[in-house]
């Protein structure tokens, strides 16, 4: 028989919408959350049933917590995974992973050292659509790649920025436009068309926010290790949240995966007809679980997966900052 797994979730601005995920799958269940704010605790119980505690060293410490379901601050995030691994908790992380690399490196050493998973929830990559582009990329429906593009262009305030205390910060956002809004799609582009081989040049700035120290729009060109080439365009000085996605294409098909329905285009229909789901899971927690269970093999966005939009991110301001091209990896 199946075991119910108990769910542990920190933060509950967007953790609260993830413990709504978590209510929906038959052998998991939020068990506690941990806040420092009254209100989104009381809320959070209300919906869950579940327990609560303001110190989250006590909720990893809970028998009924085997998954620790981490959705803070980014820069926050490799601390208090570590934590839970020393626990001998299961780990999920929010995206970004972190804010550096070494702090990436460090939770998925302290994982690999406890001999329990790490995975980063870019949900983008369980949706549907990203699975159908997925599939169409595994059974090379689209024929050799040859242009992958990663775009947002969205809207935020300076009080969006202001509240809170810490987006648009280097230490806890890890960047602007790029490291909070874009870094789904910088993971889907670099999940669809392969290894990066190097990012020839890069574009980061403020054009339109008072009291950050990070881009409200960033730009960048990049050179796959397959031969395709790319691009990212991120921003949050854009009218209105106008669109994000992925536009793929290769010599024999193409997707525009932007907000709204997406455009499927290839030279024989009959491919169309092919599209499936690459994978059955519906989320992280879901493959998680799946993973424990042994229903799976793999976790979708493993630590070493969730360090690679890290990765390309860093290699983007780097380029930025120094003028010339960055060889990955770094």
């Amino acid at each position: 028989m199946s075991k119910t797994y108990g769910v542990g979730i920190i933060g509950l601005g967007m953790g609260h919408e993830c413990g709504k995920w978590v209510r929906e799958l038959p052998n998991a269940k939020v068990t506690c959350v941990c806040d420092v704010d009254d209100a989104k605790i009381k809320r959070s119980v209300e919906e869950f049933g579940c327990a609560a505690t303001k110190s989250y060293d006590e909720m990893i410490a809970r028998n009924d917590v085997d998954i620790a379901y981490i959705v803070t601050p980014s820069g926050t995030h490799a601390d208090l995974g570590i934590k839970a691994a020393n626990t001998g908790k299961h780990v999920c992380l929010a995206k970004p992973m972190d804010v550096t690399l070494e702090k990436c490196d460090a939770v998925i050493e302290a994982c690999r050292k406890n001999g329990v998973l790490l995975s980063v929830d870019f949900n983008g990559r369980f949706g549907d659509l990203m699975q159908k582009v997925r599939y169409a990329v595994d059974n090379n429906l689209f024929g050799k790649l040859i242009l992958g593009e990663a775009r947002l262009k969205w809207y935020r305030s300076n009080q969006y920025y202001a509240a809170g205390g810490w987006r648009g910060t280097w230490k806890m956002d890890g960047g602007g436009s790029l490291a909070n809004q874009t870094i789904h799609q910088i993971d889907q582009l670099q999940w669809l068309m392969g290894p990066i081989d190097c990012v020839t040049a890069a574009e980061v700035g403020i054009f339109a926010h008072e009291g950050i120290e990070t881009e409200d729009l960033g730009m960048a060109l990049l050179r796959f290790k397959n031969g395709a080439v790319g691009s990212i365009l991120g921003t949050t000085t854009f009218t209105k949240d106008q669109y994000s996605g992925v536009e793929i294409h290769g010599a024999e098909g193409a997707v525009i995966a932007m907000r709204g329905d997406p455009t499927w285009l290839f030279h024989d229909e009959t491919r169309l007809q092919k599209l499936q789901r690459a994978h059955p899971w519906k989320g992280a927690i879901e493959n998680m679980v799946a993973v424990l269970e042994g229903q799976a093999k793999t976790l979708v966005c493993d630590g070493i997966e969730g360090r690679k939009s890290i990765e390309v991110l860093t290699a983007v301001y780097r380029s930025a900052k120094e003028r010339r091209e960055i060889k990955l990896p770094l």
